[in-house]
């Protein structure tokens, strides 16, 4: 029996996804686990492996599909197996998807614009789609990438030293040159009569009124439909992400866009690329939808550093390395699990806390940061997390991250102690309920016992949502944090 390849959700506000490539042509046998794809979500590439081993009997969707989540992109089958008759058409193009490689680039299937003339094939998909979005002409790119490709970060270079008119922004905002489609629906105006039936929690009026959102346009999930805090929030997010047709009031105002200023002569102007939106929106989004509340303790670190470096001694002929950010992971996941309400989400009319406890732990890449996420963090050991660390790490650097590296995190770290940096307040990455940010452990005079000693000691600072948690709450879980590294070996016991 055939087995659907389906769009998979890197995040909870994910909603589609784009094929970027397609690693293997329809007839082609692949090995359960092996790369098939590559899709293309608003902060990074990640690649899609095979479900079950068998032959890749049909693609659905052409490389530059857009495609929601949970819908499928392919079918694996047994060799002579026929594809369901029941399959969907592509939603981009008929035409059947070509694996690229760095030797011999492949074009999009999507049908070029105008300005992106077909002779141009040694252009990646993503860079032939920014240029189709923003009607560059791409015989006028130079190509930085193998053998003179085009990619996504030349199209973004030459756009920078366009006028501001002269193209349309990847965010979706039209120019004169790209008009939006005639065909965008838009939503029509309720009748006055309509209003008097909208049902909205406080909080989701008062949210709704700071991000000019119309209520008679949001789907209320709450009881009896009624209109909670994160379907506004939903709502404002996802309306960030659609065009807005020539003419047309935005419904929305886009959050990311509060405070922006209009630019000044002779400065330089670079579009924002996918990764700095989607961080811009959910940033935004968090500072204007959660009351933030920050705690910050001073943790003695000599003991978990000593601890450290015999771990790392007994470690060294299987080259593995314990870092410091592996140990505050496993003190988090085990300080979570006596706190769940810091391991829970809001949702409008009560706090879920949830079952399992993985931690999302910031990386920084070149354009921006994301999260990679280590499942059920509490039932790892140390080892365990410090290979699965480097494993995410890599791969989120290098582009190659796969399904199940992001996203569904259920707490968050930030780390800028590799960067001297001693204490700073982190933005909660939604929807947790809380994130903690870590500064350097470095030597710092303290008193013990009378006397002015040296210590290694670390900022460890919890932001905390205030609607599920509160300030005691939030000092007794960042101090249990602080009781373990302070005591290690319950790292290892």
């Amino acid at each position: 029996m055939a087995t659907e390849i389906t769009m998979p959700q890197m995040g909870f506000d994910m909603t589609e996804g784009t094929i970027a490539n397609w690693l293997k042509v329809e007839g082609d046998m692949v090995q359960k686990g092996e790369p098939i794809a590559e899709i293309e979500t608003d902060k990074t590439t990640i690649q899609i492996e095979a479900f079950s081993s068998g032959v890749l009997m049909q693609i659905l969707a052409p490389v530059g599909a857009k495609v929601p989540v949970g819908q499928a992109i392919g079918y694996i089958g047994a060799p002579g197996e026929k594809p369901p008759s029941t399959a969907p058409a592509p939603s981009t193009s008929t035409q059947k998807a070509v694996p690229t490689s760095a030797a011999s680039p492949q074009t999009s299937a999507v049908s070029p614009s105008p300005a992106s003339t077909a002779p141009f094939t040694n252009v990646s998909p993503v860079a032939r789609r920014m240029a189709e979005q923003m009607g560059i002409d791409l015989a006028q790119v130079k190509g930085t990438g193998a053998n003179g490709q085009i990619m996504r970060e030349d199209v973004e270079a030459f756009a920078a030293n366009l006028p501001a008119t002269a193209v349309a922004l990847t965010s979706g905002e039209p120019s004169s040159m790209t008009p939006a489609p005639a065909s965008e629906p838009v939503a029509p105006s309720p009748s006055p009569a309509s209003v008097e039936r909208v049902i909205a929690t406080p909080a989701a009026k008062k949210l709704a009124d700071g991000q000019n959102v119309d209520l008679r346009l949001v789907k209320g999930s709450g009881p009896a439909g009624r209109i909670v805090l994160e379907d506004v929030a939903n709502f404002a997010l996802a309306m960030q992400k659609q065009p807005v047709p020539s003419g047309v009031a935005p419904v929305a105002a886009a959050p990311a866009m509060v405070g922006a200023q209009q630019p000044t002569p002779g400065g330089q102007r670079k579009p924002l690329t996918r990764i700095r939106q989607t961080i811009a929106q959910r940033m935004t989004l968090s500072k204007t939808t959660i009351p933030h509340f920050y705690i910050t303790v001073s943790v003695e670190m000599d003991a978990a550093l000593a601890l450290r470096e015999q771990i790392n001694e007994a470690l060294k002929p299987e080259n593995i390395k314990v870092s410091v950010n592996d140990l505050v992971i496993r003190a988090t996941a085990m300080a979570l699990a006596r706190f769940p309400n810091l391991n829970a989400m809001f949702t409008g009319d009560a706090v879920e806390q949830r079952e399992s406890i993985h931690i999302g732990v910031a990386v920084a890449l070149p354009g921006g940061l994301v999260t990679v996420t280590v499942r059920d963090a509490n039932t790892k050991t140390l080892r365990e997390i410090a290979v699965e660390m480097v494993g995410l790490a890599t791969r989120a650097r290098e582009g190659k991250a796969v399904a199940g590296d992001m996203g569904g995190q259920t707490f968050t770290i930030t780390n800028l102690g590799m960067y001297g940096v001693e204490e700073f307040l982190a933005i909660i990455n939604p929807p947790d309920a809380g994130i903690l940010a870590i500064g350097a452990a470095s030597p710092t005079p303290v008193v013990r016992d009378g006397k002015v000693v040296v210590r290694n000691m670390m900022q460890v600072t919890i932001s905390g949502d205030h609607r599920v948690t509160d300030g005691a709450e939030g000092a007794q879980f960042v101090n249990e944090v602080k009781r373990i590294l302070e005591n290690p070996w319950g790292l290892v016991l």
